[in-house]
């Protein structure tokens, strides 16, 4: 039986073996590496991160990205562009002697004493211990209208690794956050007919580098945050986050933006989409993508069994979070969360990359203790 089994390939099941080799914990990770960020983004786009900030987490704070561009003359710009965060992320793995179980888990069960899981392959491993950390992949959000349209008109952001397939369509990209800024960016420098539509009056811009340390800073004091400030913080989290400020040049003078319009209708005439708004006013497109984003909820990881659902408690104010305590332990002991789903118990800072150092050393530092108690 393994001590530990890791849910998910990304930055925060990578920070989290590399504590558990560290500490000699038997483990395995499970999940395809970097999947989310290799295959599921575009290549061509940046991480909104500060580059001195977005790297992975070992014991000693010794693979940094500022290390991995030391090693590999990689020159570090700001943004930093995906792909050489994918390098670094394989490097890290590399460095710290990481193993990956290239394979998805298909079914994750409980029997009171111990976890069992099994694979897309048919194998089956038990587990004292289970960390979740599978990021934001399962919970894509399309909201209605939309999702009544057949799947050629419309899609999520989630899925393009870029956007030349929309050469010469018209396609309209609806939201005010990050994505939708990314997505009308690359579908103009694929040569679409891209117009950005979105129900706010205006778009922000912000991610500074203070901001950001702010940020992470908080994800290590939130949980013993008093309960009016957790609601206060989660409240003004629940604003759109500020577009990057290097997609300010890839869109304001290229994208035809339209603000503070509300769709209310949606549907197919003569192969286009003809889309109403509340105003009276209509346009017709050839595909839309929803930068909607993406909402968190447990009930929708479609590998853990419903049993083992309805026994895991959830946070007072949204059911769809586990209620996790300081270790990011649900009340199952032994299961643990990373990443987006443990954000609503330990803040916001855990839906993004700054959140690993502090969920990775915690996590693992608590598995250790009930091993040697």
């Amino acid at each position: 039986m393994l001590d530990v089994i890791i849910i998910g390939a990304g930055p925060y099941g990578i920070s989290v073996a590399a504590h558990a080799v560290a500490n000699k914990i038997s483990y395995k990770l499970f999940g395809y590496p970097m999947d989310f960020w290799k295959n599921q983004m575009p290549q061509n786009m940046y991480i909104r991160t500060p580059h001195d900030l977005v790297s992975f987490s070992d014991p000693e704070g010794e693979y940094t990205i500022q290390q991995f561009a030391k090693e590999t003359q990689t020159n570090l710009e700001s943004p930093l562009p995906r792909t050489v965060f994918v390098r670094y992320a394989f490097w890290f793995a590399e460095k710290v002697g990481i193993e990956f179980t290239p394979e998805f888990v298909n079914i994750l069960s409980f029997n009171g004493q111990y976890y069992t899981i099994v694979t897309e392959s048919g194998d089956s491993l038990e587990a004292k211990n289970i960390v979740i950390a599978t990021g934001v992949k399962d919970f894509q959000y399309i909201p209605s209208p939309y999702k009544e349209l057949p799947e050629s008109y419309v899609s999520h952001t989630l899925g393009y690794t870029d956007f030349n397939k929309f050469r010469g369509m018209d396609v309209i990209v609806v939201g005010s956050g990050q994505s939708a800024w990314e997505a009308a960016a690359l579908l103009h420098q694929a040569q679409a007919n891209v117009k950005l539509i979105y129900r706010k009056k205006r778009h922000i811009y912000g991610g500074s580098r203070i901001a950001e340390l702010i940020l992470r800073r908080i994800g290590d004091i939130f949980y013993w945050f008093p309960g009016p400030l957790k609601k206060l913080l989660w409240k003004a989290g629940s604003i759109t986050v500020p577009i990057a400020r290097f997609l300010k040049p890839l869109v304001e003078e290229t994208v035809p933006k339209f603000a503070n319009i509300t769709i209310n209708q949606v549907r197919v005439v003569n192969n286009k989409v003809l889309l109403k708004f509340t105003n009276g006013d209509e346009t017709f497109a050839d595909h839309i993508i929803v930068a909607s984003g993406f909402k968190i909820d447990l009930d929708k990881l479609p590998f853990v069994e419903d049993h083992l659902k309805s026994q895991i408690l959830r946070e007072e104010e949204c059911a769809a979070f586990p209620k996790l305590n300081q270790n990011f332990e649900s009340n199952l002991r032994g299961l643990f969360f990373a990443g987006p789903l443990s954000a609503h118990s330990h803040g916001p800072t855990f839906r993004f990359i700054l959140g690993l150092d502090k969920a990775s050393k915690t996590i693992i530092r608590s598995i250790t203790k009930q091993e040697e108690s």
